[in-house]
């Protein structure tokens, strides 16, 4: 009988079960832009958050052909598919695509983040970057538990309240951030990259202070999350200098979440001032020899090494195009 078995059993029974159900469900109203066929496809996405160590599993249908796209399990990429990272508009690459959330699919996700994801839109003047206060504005979003009122509150506090502007974000900001124009110069420049897992743990603010402590003019910023082509696009020219399982990785990494991308210009020569604030790619060596720069500082090992930058300095005006004119011709802006 049951009660037999329950009796005989006791708390490992007990402790299986909890384990199944220890998982939280939110569902997301997302869509796929497919290159091959230019149609944009309908999906349900569903994320189960469960209780750390346990990973997250997601699962994938498709609406339209009323089929499992990708059946649950776990499709982390370099780093965790975060619940945070599902709010409206946001996109997520899974499986080397990348999907756009549209909507919340049910009461229970649409409450969860309307608690915890508000979003916000800042506006940094010129004179925040340059000493001259002459220049492009910077306008950023952002999504956090009560956003707009812990901007307002760190803005208000700071010696930037008459160049800062806090608003919540309306319709119009999805046209300010999926807009073709673009600051970029594409002349006696350098490519900073701040990497998805930089990203994730915090440092973007850290590496933006670096680079204009250091003297460099940011004269265009974007972000993207680049599907895995992509970024293989981006690195063919490391394919063959790197080990094959360390150009893989680093790869997998670029394409695993947003990245911020910077052009960056100034007197002299851009792109050896800009590798040596990044300091050595490899970060142990960083950390011995150079142990102020970026990498020293914020680096893991030389795959997470929190940046990317222009190699040689023929290199700066390519790397420019390929991000401030050829992908977001190709809707790549996040």
């Amino acid at each position: 009988s049951w009660r037999c078995l329950v009796d005989n059993l006791g708390a490992d029974l007990r402790f299986r079960v909890a384990a199944m159900v220890d998982a939280d469900k939110y569902n997301f109203q997302c869509e796929h832009y497919e290159e091959a066929s230019q149609m944009t496809k309908e999906f349900l996405l569903t994320l189960y958050v469960k209780s750390p160590p346990s990973p997250n599993e997601l699962l994938l249908y498709d609406v339209k052909g009323k089929r499992v796209f990708l059946k649950k399990g776990v499709y982390d990429q370099d780093g965790p598919i975060r619940l945070e990272d599902l709010y409206i508009n946001g996109t997520v690459v899974i499986c080397s695509r990348k999907f756009k959330i549209v909507s919340h699919a049910d009461d229970a996700t649409r409450s969860h983040f309307k608690a915890n994801a508000c979003l916000c839109q800042v506006t940094l003047a010129a004179s925040v970057f340059t000493a001259a206060g002459r220049g492009p504005a910077l306008t950023i979003e952002f999504v956090g538990p009560s956003a707009l009122e812990v901007m307002d509150q760190l803005v208000k506090g700071s010696e930037l309240a008459g160049s800062v502007q806090v608003l919540p974000s309306a319709p119009l900001a999805d046209k300010i951030f999926e807009s073709q124009d673009t600051t970029a110069k594409h002349d006696n420049c350098s490519v900073c990259i701040i990497r998805p897992h930089c990203l994730r743990e915090g440092n973007a603010g850290t590496v933006f202070d670096r680079l204009v402590e250091a003297g460099l003019e940011i004269s265009a910023v974007q972000s993207f999350s680049l599907t895995r082509p992509q970024a293989e696009n981006f690195y063919e020219v490391y394919k063959t200098v790197l080990p094959s399982a360390q150009y893989s990785a680093m790869i997998t990494e670029l394409a695993s979440g947003v990245c911020i991308v910077l052009e960056v210009r100034g007197e002299g020569e851009p792109v050896l001032k800009l590798r040596e604030l990044c300091g050595p790619y490899d970060v142990e060596i960083a950390k011995h020899l150079r142990p102020g720069t970026i990498r020293a500082n914020l680096g893991r090992d030389n795959v997470h090494n929190a940046v990317h930058c222009t190699d040689l300095p023929e290199d700066g005006i390519l790397e420019s195009q390929y991000f401030f004119s050829i992908l977001p011709a190709a809707g790549a802006c996040h």
